[in-house]
C-alpha cells in the first residue's frame, strides 16, 4: 500500500484549472476552465474535443437566454441565431439530450490558440464561482 501512495501522489484527485479566453463578435470573455479528462464531448464534423460553458458566460457571449439552452430545438427554429448547431450529449445522471454549440472564431487554452466549437450547458457550472467552463479529453 505504501507503493501505491507513493507512486499515486497528487495524481488522485488532482484537478487542473486553465484559463480561457473567448472572442466572438465584439465580446471577449476571460474565464476559468476545468481540465475534465472524464468529458468525451467530441465535434462530430472535425472530432475535435468541445469546450462547455455554463449559462451565465453563454448569455454575456451571445445573448443566448437560459431558456433558449433548455429548449435548443425551439432557439434553433427561431433563426435568430446564425450558426448554431445541436451536439447530443449524455452525462451522469441524466438522460441525453442536447446542447447549442457554435463554433468560436478565437478561443485561447492555456497557451493553445485557433477555433473551437463552444457548447452552451442551460445550467451554471462549478460550485462558488470556481470554474465556468469544461475542457474535454485528456
Amino acid at each position: 500500500s505504501l507503493m501505491c501512495v507513493v507512486g499515486f501522489r497528487e495524481k488522485l484527485g488532482a484537478t487542473a484549472y486553465i484559463p480561457l479566453e473567448l472572442s466572438y463578435k465584439d465580446v471577449k470573455l476571460k474565464l476559468t476552465a476545468m481540465q475534465d479528462t472524464g468529458n468525451t464531448l467530441r465535434d462530430p464534423i472535425t472530432g475535435d474535443y468541445v469546450i462547455i460553458i455554463g449559462a451565465d458566460a453563454a448569455f454575456r457571449l451571445t445573448g443566448l437566454t437560459k431558456e433558449q439552452l433548455e429548449n435548443p430545438i425551439s432557439a434553433m427554429e427561431t433563426g435568430k441565431f446564425s450558426g448554431l448547431r445541436l451536439i447530443p450529449y449524455r452525462s451522469v445522471g441524466q438522460n441525453q439530450g442536447m446542447l447549442l454549440a457554435l463554433r468560436i472564431p478565437y478561443v485561447r487554452i492555456g497557451s493553445w490558440k485557433g477555433s473551437r466549437l463552444v457548447a452552451f450547458s442551460p445550467r451554471e457550472l462549478g460550485s462558488k464561482g470556481t470554474y465556468q467552463a469544461l475542457t474535454g479529453g485528456a
